[in-house]
């Protein structure tokens, strides 16, 4: 009787090992703590098994894991934080800013301070209309103009033009579609809010006129959408 239930338990601790150790895809966001705001080139590092990828721009991330593993997530001007993977989950991680002291001045500038501050930088090299000048231009001041269609400066103003203008119509959908307000919204489990958000994700034209009341219809609308094709994405 002993033997058997000596038995019995290594063969319970021995599926317990092979279950710790089998390594599956693992995804996840990454937020600011204060803003929602999603957070992208954030490092992430599975310290059990030496591997580390990035979040992508709109701070999403896969990595492989197995039950037990510890991942760090570090990014500049953030607090690291640790993650210890303790059940087959997708993952919403969140990060604080940490706090510099420079001569006890803080200085924090605003996303747009930031753009209007490359965009003048720009401007002092002799590119006003962001690489694009209007037609006016090329009569009054040709010379002008073709250095601004035709520079390397030019060309470089109008990528970040394009940057901006797609990182600013994503924070407007971040205002419009995030973890509280989801919820807030439905009674949503902590494992389905990653894939919830990467399929459901509205496009920027789609929340331009949504209040508050829109955005909480659409995330029910969506929510019950996600549960009944539920069983045909397993």
């Amino acid at each position: 009787m002993k033997k058997q239930t000596v038995l019995i338990v290594f063969l319970l601790l021995l599926g317990f090992a092979s279950y710790a150790q089998e390594t599956f895809l693992i995804k996840g966001l990454v937020f600011e703590v204060a803003n929602n705001k999603r957070i992208s080139k954030v490092s992430i590092s599975n310290k059990s098994k030496g591997e580390t990828t990035f979040s992508d721009d709109w701070g999403n991330f896969s990595i492989n894991v197995s039950i037990g593993d510890t991942l760090l997530f570090t990014k500049d001007s953030y607090q690291e934080k640790e993650k210890i993977i303790l059940q087959k989950q997708n993952l919403v991680i969140y990060l604080k800013p940490s706090i510099v002291l420079n001569e006890v001045v803080i200085k924090q500038q605003t996303r747009k301070a930031e753009q209007k501050e490359i965009l003048d930088g720009y401007k002092s090299k002799g590119v006003y209309y962001g690489g694009k000048p209007p037609l006016l231009a090329y009569i009054f001041t040709p010379l002008s103009a073709l250095h601004e269609l035709l520079g390397k400066d030019a060309a470089d103003a109008r990528r970040f033009g394009g940057y901006i203008s797609r990182e600013n119509a994503q924070t407007r959908v971040d205002a419009h579609f995030n973890v509280p307000l989801i919820k807030e919204s439905v009674k949503i489990k902590e494992e389905e809010i990653v894939e919830f958000m990467y399929l459901y994700r509205p496009k920027p034209e789609d929340v331009t006129y949504r209040n508050r009341y829109d955005d909480m219809d659409y995330i029910k609308k969506s929510y019950q959408d996600y549960l009944k094709t539920k069983k045909s994405r397993l």
